[in-house]
């Protein structure tokens, strides 16, 4: 892992948590190089979403959904440690060897359910940011312990 280590964050669809834990990442954790994919189909940025990140003056901007296959692409970045939020994200990353090869964390994080109102959904995201932040931070303690050559 030469300079900052590359972590993929994913969900099912990449329109909610796997971009919050990127966005986090991105903000709070210089030392990481955050990218966040679709573990099955990508889908639509929920809005409730970027309303949180932003009330809690974490950047979204910028922030998209995007299918994990981008980064079999050439000139995509070598991930270091892929990190599935949640169960269903787990077994979608088994149906794509390439990324099962990689060295792959499950976090259980809960869905926010999409069908919820608007500012149920915020206050849903905005409730799990200290969760995803500790977990980013407890990831990044790993990396540097290992890098370090200290068994994690």
């Amino acid at each position: 892992m030469p300079g900052r280590p590359t972590v993929l964050f994913l969900c099912p669809d990449n329109g909610a948590l796997s971009l919050m834990a990127e966005a986090v990442a991105l903000h709070r954790h210089p030392d990481l190089r955050p990218f966040s994919a679709a573990a099955a189909t990508p889908g639509q940025v929920d809005p409730a979403l970027v309303a949180a990140l932003e009330a809690e003056d974490i950047p979204a901007d910028g922030l998209s959904a995007k299918p994990a296959g981008v980064f079999l692409l050439s000139g995509a970045p070598r991930l270091d440690v892929v990190v599935a939020l949640g169960e269903a994200s787990r077994r979608a990353v088994r149906r794509q060897p390439f990324l099962g090869l990689l060295r792959l964390e499950t976090w259980g994080l809960a869905e926010v359910v999409r069908s919820l109102p608007a500012p149920a959904r915020r206050l849903a995201y905005r409730r799990l940011l200290p969760e995803i932040g500790a977990a980013i931070a407890r990831l990044e303690e790993r990396i540097a312990l290992r890098l370090s050559g200290v068994a994690a």
